[in-house]
């Protein structure tokens, strides 16, 4: 009786741990590299934290998706969200077996992010204001 008792106490404690972390992407709920900085896992849009990449239709565009979706097919995906953007899509940090997806994954910074920071150096980029 005393073990059945320990055993349940070690459950309990251990609940509140798990839901910290977010369980991993099933089949049923692939992930897809709508572009080189987006996802979308079953029907949420994840935006990709501290990764830019090029907009669709400019230079690297597509092949920055590819990588992307390479990384996705590689492993176990998980999703640490850190809150919505103002399209409604999901911000967050986008795990593949344990291992956060950077910049450096799916190549060099592009896209209006890149464009903003020119910008707001004092930079013209594109005529003025992205």
């Amino acid at each position: 009786m005393r073990g059945a008792v320990r055993r349940l106490a070690l459950v309990l404690a251990l609940v509140p741990a798990l839901a910290l972390v977010s369980p991993p992407a099933d089949a049923a709920k692939r992930c897809k590299a709508l572009d080189g900085d987006t996802v979308r896992c079953g029907r949420e849009r994840i935006r990709l934290r501290d990764v830019y990449a090029a907009e669709r239709g400019e230079p690297g565009a597509e092949a920055q998706r590819r990588a992307l979706q390479r990384q996705l097919d590689s492993g176990e995906v998980r999703v640490r969200r850190r809150g919505k953007d103002d399209y409604g899509r999901t911000l967050g940090d986008v795990y593949v077996n344990g291992r956060k997806v950077r910049q450096s994954d799916i190549g060099p910074r592009g896209g209006r992010g890149a464009e903003y920071r020119r910008w707001s150096r004092g930079q013209k980029v594109h005529g003025g204001h992205p």
